[in-house]
């Protein structure tokens, strides 16, 4: 291939792709938010927030008569914020000698070592995000391992919430994927070929999901609040008050049961008969009386309904959260990212590149006179946010 002087405008396609491609999860979540940012791209700057309405269930009445004599149900939509709140970069000085390399030298002796760098970090930092604000998981029970059936048991749990059957993942340790080997083996169709297995660490698809073998999935660690009980009766929301007999803390990310609040089915408002689970939101040393911010919000009448009842006072909140890795299963629009498409500053070289899957990336070069050199920097600006966090599911690895 004849050498060309490469483009800000190619390498920054190509790290473009290669973020993608090195990153399952980013790559499987929904990215379309970006758009609702502005169409100006020089108006894109960290800080910038968008409201995200989450649609809701409505009430299903008898008879012919309207909404059964009374009034008909309003409608309230839930929302969440997307703030442009975290830029990253890598930094590079390379010259003359670098730019006369063909795209394909170019890609691999320089651009993919930094870009799995960079794709790792964002990786990581969204993962652990996601994980924070999911309120189900499945429950573990041999140390060191993943029960064969934890895959299935997470399924199950999405198809409770009436997550849609497709567009699902699974981000697994190389461990778990060991210990789930031969069921994974057994119900995978080679033949059916998932659209996604050119993704970094893409293992195979089953249980619904396509599986991915991931080296940056966070552990958790719950806090140390004890016999903790409800403080008062009929409490709804997503604040509330709890006393620990033992005080300690409740972590951002801990899961949390309570006696006597069940799940129900999304849209009839059936009790399942099962505890609904909660995520605590915001970490907080839980004493006499202390406000407890969880998700989902404790509703107990429709519409909207998410639990069989309000707490009693003095319920018991037991702490289900498991130490450990937390892999996770996930439906796309569990969350949600934007990542902007950063405009390039004056006086200097760049490009900004991005692709139809909502990814975008700024390559720009400045000139170092005193030193005679160039630095060019790969930035990503974005945001992520929980949209609907009982599609996704937790499924801790027990590591002591």
């Amino acid at each position: 291939m004849t050498n060309q002087v490469l483009t800000h405008q190619m390498i920054a396609r190509e790290a473009a792709k290669m973020l993608e491609e090195l990153a399952p999860f980013t790559a499987n979540i929904n990215k379309g938010r970006q758009d609702e940012f502005g169409s100006d791209v020089s108006g894109y700057k960290k800080g910038d927030t968008v409201k995200i309405k989450i649609p809701t269930s409505g009430k299903v009445f008898d008879g012919a008569t309207y909404a059964g004599g009374a009034a008909g149900t309003d409608v309230i939509e839930e929302s969440v914020n997307l703030s442009l709140d975290t830029q990253k970069h890598i930094a590079l000085q390379f010259g003359a000698k670098e730019k006369m390399l063909n795209i394909t030298d170019f890609k691999e002796r320089i651009l993919r070592p930094q870009m799995q760098t960079l794709a790792s970090v964002v990786e990581a930092d969204l993962i652990s995000k996601g994980v924070l604000g999911v309120p189900n998981l499945v429950s573990m029970n041999t140390a060191g391992t993943t029960p064969s059936n934890a895959l299935a048991l997470a399924r199950a749990k999405m198809n409770q919430y009436l997550t849609p059957a497709g567009d699902r993942s699974a981000l697994i340790t190389s461990t778990a994927n060991v210990a789930l080997s031969g069921e994974i083996s057994r119900l995978h169709n080679p033949t059916q070929a998932s659209s996604k297995a050119y993704l970094d660490g893409y293992v195979a698809t089953a249980f619904g999901s396509d599986l991915f073998e991931h080296q940056s999935i966070p552990t958790h660690t719950k806090g140390t609040a004890a016999t903790i009980t409800v403080s008062a009766a009929s409490q709804t929301g997503s604040s509330i008050t709890m006393t620990a007999g033992t005080g300690g803390t409740l972590v951002k990310g801990d899961v949390i049961t309570i006696a006597g609040v069940n799940a129900v089915h999304p849209l009839t408002g059936q009790d399942t008969g099962s505890l609904q689970q909660f995520v605590v939101t915001e970490t907080v040393t839980v004493s006499t009386g202390t406000a407890v911010k969880i998700y989902p919000s404790i509703n107990p009448t429709a519409p909207n309904k998410t639990v069989s009842a309000s707490p009693a006072s003095g319920a018991v909140v037991t702490l289900a959260s498991i130490n450990g890795v937390q892999n996770l299963a996930f439906h796309k629009d569990a969350f949600t990212a934007a990542f902007a498409p950063l405009p390039v500053i004056a006086s200097c070289e760049g490009y900004t590149a991005r692709l139809p899957s909502g990814i975008s990336v700024r390559v720009m070069t400045f000139g170092d006179g005193n030193n005679d050199i160039e630095r060019t920097r790969i930035d990503v600006l974005y945001g992520f946010q929980t949209v609907r966090g009982l599609h996704a599911v937790r499924i801790p690895q027990v590591t002591s």
